[in-house]
C-alpha cells in the first residue's frame, strides 16, 4: 500500500511539471482535434456569410468595391431584419462613399473589424465608419503547429484595448460579460465549411435570398482564395485551410452555444493520473486492465469534452497508463524470476536432501539387514556344525524363525512404502467414514490390550481413501502410543473436523518427541531417541507418512497438553457426499 501511494504521488508531481511547463501539447493538442473531429456536428443556427467569393468579384469587378456596394449589402441586412452585421474586411482607408456606408450602418448593430500590425499599432476603420460600428480585433493565435485552436478574449495595444471578433459578435445574441484577457478555445462543433453562405452579387441580384438573413448574424468578408486569410482549425478537413470570416462565423456559433474548451488545471490532471497510477497498482490482473483503461481514457475524454467542454489530457493518461503497467509488469517479472531461482533452489535441495536421505537409507537399510542375516547365518551355523540336543535344537529353531520374520516384516514394510506411490489413486480409494474405521480398530485394539483407551468420535467424517491403509494407521499410532507410554496410563484417540480437513489425533502420555526429531522420525528406519531399548525397525512412522500423502494429506507430531505426544493426521474432506450426508441428516 506505501509503496503505491509513493508511486502515485511521484506520477502526480511528474504528470503536473509535464503539462505546466507544456510539454505533452506536441502529442496532446493533435490528440484533443482528432477528439473535436469525431464530436457529432452542429448545424449553424445564428450566423450566415456574405460572401465575397470568386463569382461575386467577376461580376461586380475587381476587389475592393466601392463603399456603396458595401452600403447595399448592409442594406440588405438591415432590410431583411438580421440581428447585426460583422464586417470581417479592413476598412482603414479614408474613401469616397463612407458616409453612405457608416449611414447604413447606424440602421443595424455592426461590427467591424481590426488588427495589430507589425509594429504593434491597430489597424482601424476610418473614423466615420469607426463612429458608426464597433471596432473588434480580429487577430488569430496560430500554435507553433500552424492550427488555430484559441483566441484571446481581448488584445490590448497601447492605450486600446479590443474584443475579440466572435466575442463581440455572440454578445450580440448573448449579451453575455467579455472574460477579459482569457484565452478562449471554441470547440468548432460548428465547423468553418458548415456555415452557410451567400455570394454578396447574388445577394444584390436577388432580394429574395435575403430573407434567409433573418435574424441572423450576418459576416461580410472574403471567401475568394486571393483575398481571403486562410487558417487550419482543429476540425479542418484533410488540411484544407478555411477562410478567416468561416472561421469567425463558426467560433462565434460554439460562443452563443457556449461550447468551448475548459483545459484542466495541470495539479487535477495530475492527481488523476496519480489516481489511475494507483488503480492499476492495486489491481491485479494488469494485462486486462492497461488495454480496458486506455479505451475507458478515450471514452472518457469524449463523453467530457462532448458534455462539459473539459479537456482531460488523454495522451498523458494513456503515457501514465503504459508506463506504470509497464514499471508492475517489470516488477512481477523481477519478482517471478526470483520466485523462480528460489523455487530451483529450494528443489535443488530437496533434490539433494532425497538423494541424501536414499543413500542413507540404503546405508540403513543394508546395516539393519545384516543383522537379522548375520543372525541367520550364526544361528544356521549352529544347527549344521555342532551336535545339540532336542531342546538346543529347539531353541536355536525358535531363534532363527524370530529373525526370519523380522526380515520378512522389513521387507513387506519396504515393500509396502515402494508401491504405494505407484498405486493409482482414483481407482484404489472410495468415499469412507473416518470416524468408523477409527472406532472399528480401536474395539479390535481393546480385545489384544488392557490400557484404556479414550474415543471421542466425530460421525460423518467422509473421506475418499483406502480403508485398509487407514487402518494401518489407527493400528501403527495407537500400537505406538502404547509402546511408548507407561503402564496404566490412558490413550486418547479422537477424530475432528478441521476446516475442510477430517483429523485423526492419537494422544500418549508417554515422553514425547524432541523438537529437533519431529520431522526426522517419518523417515524410514529413523526412530526417535525416546525409542530407544525397544523393539522396532523404524518404518511404521514413514508408512503412515506416505499414506496420508499419497490420500492428499499430512501428518506431524506435537506435544500432548498433558505431557507426552499427540500425533495429528489431516485428510481432505470429500465435499460433495459431505454435503449430501449433512442433507440427509
Amino acid at each position: 500500500m506505501r509503496a503505491s501511494l509513493a508511486i502515485a504521488a511521484v506520477t502526480t508531481i511528474v504528470v503536473t511539471l509535464l503539462l505546466a511547463f507544456g510539454v505533452g501539447d506536441l502529442l496532446e493538442l493533435p490528440a484533443r482535434d482528432a477528439a473535436l473531429r469525431i464530436l457529432p456536428r452542429r448545424a449553424a443556427n445564428h450566423t450566415v456569410i456574405i460572401a465575397i467569393d470568386e463569382a461575386s468579384i467577376r461580376e461586380l469587378h475587381a476587389w475592393p468595391w466601392s463603399r456603396d456596394t458595401l452600403a447595399q449589402l448592409v442594406d440588405r441586412a438591415a432590410a431583411a431584419g438580421a440581428r447585426g452585421v460583422v464586417f470581417d474586411v479592413l476598412l482603414p482607408e479614408a474613401r469616397e462613399g463612407d458616409d453612405r456606408l457608416a449611414l447604413a450602418m447606424k440602421r443595424i448593430p455592426t461590427i467591424t473589424v481590426a488588427v495589430l500590425d507589425d509594429r504593434g499599432q491597430w489597424l482601424l476603420p476610418t473614423p466615420v465608419l469607426r463612429d458608426a460600428s464597433t471596432p473588434a480585433h480580429g487577430n488569430f493565435e496560430i500554435g507553433r503547429d500552424g492550427i488555430l485552436r484559441r483566441f484571446a478574449s481581448t488584445k490590448q495595444s497601447r492605450d486600446r484595448s479590443l474584443i475579440a471578433l466572435p466575442v463581440e459578435a455572440a454578445s450580440l445574441v448573448t449579451n453575455a460579460p467579455v472574460r477579459v484577457g482569457q484565452s478562449i478555445t471554441p470547440l468548432f462543433r460548428t465547423r468553418p465549411s458548415d456555415v452557410p453562405q451567400i455570394g454578396a452579387a447574388a445577394l444584390l441580384r436577388d432580394s429574395a435570398l435575403a430573407s434567409r438573413l433573418r435574424g441572423k448574424i450576418v459576416f461580410i468578408g472574403p471567401t475568394a482564395f486571393a483575398l481571403s486569410d486562410r487558417v487550419l482549425t482543429p476540425v479542418t478537413s484533410r488540411h484544407t485551410q478555411d477562410p478567416g470570416v468561416t472561421v469567425h462565423a463558426a467560433a462565434t456559433e460554439s460562443l452563443i452555444r457556449g461550447e468551448t474548451v475548459w483545459e484542466l488545471p495541470p495539479i487535477v490532471s495530475g492527481v488523476i493520473a496519480g489516481i489511475l497510477a494507483f488503480a492499476i497498482l492495486r489491481v491485479r490482473r494488469r494485462r486486462v486492465l492497461a488495454p480496458a483503461l486506455a479505451v475507458l481514457a478515450f471514452l472518457w475524454t469524449l463523453i467530457f469534452l462532448d458534455f462539459t467542454g473539459i479537456a482531460i489530457p488523454y495522451v498523458i493518461l494513456v503515457f501514465t497508463i503504459i508506463i506504470t503497467t509497464a514499471g508492475v509488469e517489470a516488477v512481477n517479472t523481477l519478482a517471478s524470476l526470483r520466485r523462480s531461482e528460489t523455487q530451483l533452489q529450494e528443489i535443488a535441495t530437496r533434490i539433494a536432501e532425497v538423494h541424501a536421505q536414499e543413500a542413507e537409507s540404503k546405508r540403513v537399510l543394508a546395516h539393519e539387514l545384516k543383522t537379522p542375516l548375520a543372525s541367520m547365518r550364526g544361528l544356521t551355523q549352529l544347527l549344521s556344525g555342532f551336535d545339540l540336543n532336542e531342546m538346543e535344537r529347539k531353541r536355536v529353531a525358535t531363534l532363527l524363525a524370530t529373525e526370519a520374520e523380522k526380515l520378512e516384516a522389513m521387507v513387506h514394510g519396504l515393500l509396502d512404502l515402494e508401491r504405494l506411490p505407484l498405486r493409482d489413486f482414483a481407482s484404489s480409494s472410495s468415499v469412507v467414514d473416518l470416524g468408523e474405521i477409527v472406532a472399528a480398530r480401536v474395539e479390535f485394539l481393546r480385545a489384544s490390550t488392557d490400557r484404556t483407551l479414550i474415543v471421542s468420535i466425530q460421525p460423518g467424517l467422509l473421506v475418499r481413501a483406502d480403508a485398509a491403509l487407514l487402518e494401518r494407521v489407527v493400528d501403527n499410532l495407537a500400537g505406538n502410543a502404547i509402546k511408548y507410554s507407561p503402564p496404566q496410563t490412558p490413550i486418547a484417540i479422537r477424530t475432528s473436523q478441521i476446516g475442510v480437513s477430517a483429523v485423526l489425533e492419537v494422544e500418549d502420555r508417554g515422553v514425547g518427541v524432541a523438537a529437533e526429531e519431529r520431522e526426522r522420525i517419518f523417515r524410514r528406519f529413523v526412530r526417535g531417541s525416546s525409542a530407544k531399548g525397544t523393539e522396532g525397525l523404524g518404518l511404521g512412522l514413514s508408512l503412515v507418512a506416505e499414506v496420508a500423502r499419497w490420500h492428499g494429506g499430512a501428518v506431524s507430531v506435537d506435544d500432548a497438553s498433558g505431557g507426552g505426544a499427540m500425533f495429528r493426521v489431516s485428510l481432505p474432506i470429500a465435499k460433495a457426499e459431505q454435503q449430501q450426508w449433512r442433507a440427509s441428516s
